[in-house]
């Protein structure tokens, strides 16, 4: 007798409390050793059998570990603009299943046809074997109420190393506002280090760092939380850098697992027009020593960076990660901020010993004019980077403008817009992925502080989700979304694809992908779960041809 009807779903399905029914089941799961493949159950109670209306879920791998939430749904207010094209899964406001609140085995309450759901995730270490995931519900005595078996097939091949950059903008500020800590406090690593750690999990390897407080996101003339890693105070002999936050931070995060590192920007965003805010320390507390009121190309300016950039250099000199430091100039600029940015650059590139200069633009010409050692192209404008003489690196990023067929993770996205990222990144060998929010839990412009849980669009500046990933935990723990995890399995996507490159070689697996996939582009790709889902199951049997 089973008194919990349950069933299992791709993780590329949203599933609300009443399509469960009516979204395709899943039959088995494959991954490689190393890699995190996950899954979905819907349960609801059958109202013919009861003796409790309450039931305790519990899956077990005998191979592998597993990580269980609760999938909770989050108010979508700003599901998209009225222009914007491409699959979405809703247009007008609503509640979209995104919350993995982390489940710990206790009691569910569950209602006759409507269907509460649960995220899987199923880590798969080096040496394990094909078997069954056992999944089963109980009620509060321990009576079971279903039990079922997914089978998991593992390909006995380790997941080939992900060799592309992913930066996601961590905002310490944010942190801070959320959880009512001093910056840089003993408390605030202790909650920094959980989110990065989490961050690096999902497959972040690239940090943003707030050597001064970053100049993102606020309107001319405000100021976001001061939160600058330097310290900086005046002597008789000049200005001093005490560099002691800088290295802890650094320390912090390669112990998370974050590899490269990415210095926040020194000029305003949007064109480079004036100083990034920086900070002296006095007797009196901190003082502005420049920011808004500074032109970008002041002469003071440009003797305090003539000054200050040798020092930072070798700081990262010292902490062996100069090789691993990208350097940003200004978020975003406009072709016809083209000169503003070039005077900007050459005020900082004499100093940087070698370190690439990267930053998030749209306009060809800064590449044309070799403005950006690595251009961060926006999605919809890769077309002429793509088609130019490769000669270095190219990543790209997304915001809230990709709206118009490319990928992207707003909420009323369906995962699978966010999840083929991966596979057309390999296509094109694109080199690295940058979004801009990981954690921006506050208004457009950073006005003020918003609850993500009640607030998902930045006020209604940005559509829902654009601004992060993952939501405030209690006691400093960060709470994932689906869309954090669908960028996992993305650059996943990408690592399988290295792992069977290193069989049978990258042109052999491009005209496999054009075989089983079609022309594939940014705009172009596939809009159907199963079709997405059938060429990964091949992929998986390809590589078990060399295992």
């Amino acid at each position: 007798m089973q008194t919990v009807i349950q069933r299992f779903h791709s993780s590329l399905e949203k599933i609300d409390a009443f399509s469960a029914e009516q979204t395709p089941v899943l039959t088995a799961l494959s991954g490689l050793w190393g890699e995190t493949v996950s899954f979905q159950i819907s349960c609801t109670f059958d109202p013919t059998y009861y003796d409790d209306y309450y039931s305790v879920l519990n899956v077990t791998c005998p191979e592998c570990v597993t990580e269980v939430f609760l999938v909770e749904q989050a108010p979508c207010s700003f599901p998209c603009r009225p222009d914007a094209t491409g699959e979405y899964l809703a247009r007008t406001p609503t509640l979209i299943p995104d919350i993995l609140k982390p489940y710990q085995a206790e009691p569910i309450r569950l209602n006759s046809g409507i269907y509460r759901v649960f995220w899987v995730d199923v880590h798969i270490p080096q040496g394990a074997k094909s078997t069954d995931i056992q999944v089963e519900f109980r009620d509060r005595k321990g009576n079971l109420q279903n039990h079922q078996l997914l089978h998991l097939d593992v390909v006995p091949m380790q997941l080939a190393r992900q060799r592309v950059r992913h930066t996601e903008w961590f905002y310490n500020d944010c942190l801070c506002q959320q959880y009512g800590c001093e910056m840089f406090s003993r408390e605030f690593f202790q909650i920094a280090e959980a989110y990065i750690k989490c961050a690096a999990e999902h497959g972040v390897d690239t940090l943003l760092t707030p050597v001064f407080t970053p100049s993102l996101d606020i309107e001319p003339s405000c100021r976001r939380m001061p939160g600058q890693l330097v310290t900086i105070t005046r002597t008789e002999q000049g200005l001093h850098y005490d560099f002691t936050l800088f290295k802890h931070w650094i320390i912090m995060a390669q112990g998370c697992g974050i590899s490269h590192f990415e210095i926040a920007p020194f000029f305003t965003q949007w064109g480079a027009k004036c100083a990034a805010e920086i900070y002296e320390q006095t007797p009196e507390g901190l003082k502005t020593l420049f920011g808004w009121e500074t032109p970008a190309t002041s002469k003071a300016y440009a003797d305090f960076l003539a000054d200050f950039l040798p020092a930072l250099v070798d700081q990262l000199k010292q902490l062996g990660i100069k090789e691993k430091t990208y350097f940003h100039i200004s978020d975003e600029p406009s072709v016809e901020q083209l000169e503003n940015y070039r005077a900007a650059r050459e005020m900082i590139v004499p100093y940087l010993d070698g370190c690439p200069v990267i930053d998030a633009l749209s306009s060809f010409e800064f590449y044309q004019q070799n403005l950006v050692s690595i251009p961060v192209v926006a999605e919809d404008f890769l077309e002429p980077f793509l088609k130019a003489e490769k000669t270095g690196e190219i990543w790209t990023y997304s915001c809230c403008c990709q709206d118009k067929l490319v990928p992207n993770v707003f909420l009323s996205m369906p995962s699978l817009r966010g999840r083929i990222l991966g596979v057309l990144m390999y296509k094109e060998n694109l080199d690295g992925f940058l979004r801009w929010g990981y954690n921006f839990w506050n208004s457009q412009f950073s006005k003020e502080p918003i609850d993500p849980y009640r607030v998902t669009d930045a006020g209604f500046g940005f559509p829902s989700g654009d601004g992060f990933l993952v939501y405030p935990g209690k006691d400093g723990t960060p709470v994932a979304s689906i869309r954090l995890k669908l960028l996992r399995d993305a650059f996943q996507d990408y690592r399988v694809l290295q792992t069977l490159e290193q069989k049978i070689g990258r042109a052999e697996v491009l005209n496999w992908i054009a075989q089983e996939l079609g022309d594939l582009s940014f705009t172009q790709y596939p809009a159907d779960n199963a079709v997405f889902m059938d060429f990964c199951q091949k992929l998986y049997t390809r590589l078990g041809e060399y295992k």
